[in-house]
């Protein structure tokens, strides 16, 4: 029953990715490069942040969705020059966040959500996943349209964005958590 709970959980992370990427624009172009530039941009953007945090402060989550923001503009601008617009965009964003799923929650699933007992945290930290998938193509296109000079979109706006995004999803995810606390309770003393 463990090993079920943990295919539930990496195909509820990594299913919806997949999904997407074979049924949208980015499989009739046959590329699989332009979802590892966000890949890499991921791991790139990921690893100053560490260096940020290691040499001059803490970060916190606010500063954390704007370094994001930073590495995201840079390769969405100035890396991949030729491209379509909604093809840069699901690229980028869909490299992000299956890197980022595979760095935080596959090794979590892999270690604990194999245990002798279920527990909901797995299944809600795969769904949050799927928020992430989303945020970041809305960030990403957010950010490609605020890099367009025709477009006049004010940085007021991405701000706006980032600080409703980290406080709307930790509301989200607290409620969610808590409904299925309490479902899981009923169940255990009913």
């Amino acid at each position: 029953m463990t090993f079920y709970h943990f295919v539930n959980c990496v195909l509820l992370t990594f299913g919806p990715p997949l999904i997407l990427y074979k049924f949208s624009v980015l499989s009739e172009y046959g590329t699989l490069w332009k979802p590892l530039i966000g890949t890499g941009c991921y791991m790139i953007t990921q690893g100053v942040k560490m260096l940020i945090i290691a040499g001059l402060i803490n970060l916190s989550p606010l500063w954390d969705h704007l370094t994001d923001c930073i590495g995201m503009y840079y390769f969405l601008v100035h890396q991949q020059k030729a491209s379509v617009a909604s093809v840069k965009i699901l690229s980028l964003a869909l490299g992000w966040s299956v890197t980022e799923s595979i760095f935080t929650r596959f090794v979590n699933f892999y270690l604990n959500a194999r245990s002798m007992q279920f527990s909901w945290q797995y299944l809600l930290t795969a769904g949050e996943a799927n928020l992430s998938l989303i945020q970041n193509i809305c960030l990403c296109a957010l950010l490609w349209s605020w890099g367009r000079r025709s477009n006049k979109i004010h940085l007021s706006v991405i701000v706006l964005y980032i600080l409703s995004i980290s406080f709307v999803e930790s509301i989200i995810v607290k409620s969610i958590s808590l409904g299925a606390l309490a479902i899981t309770t009923t169940f255990l003393y009913n």
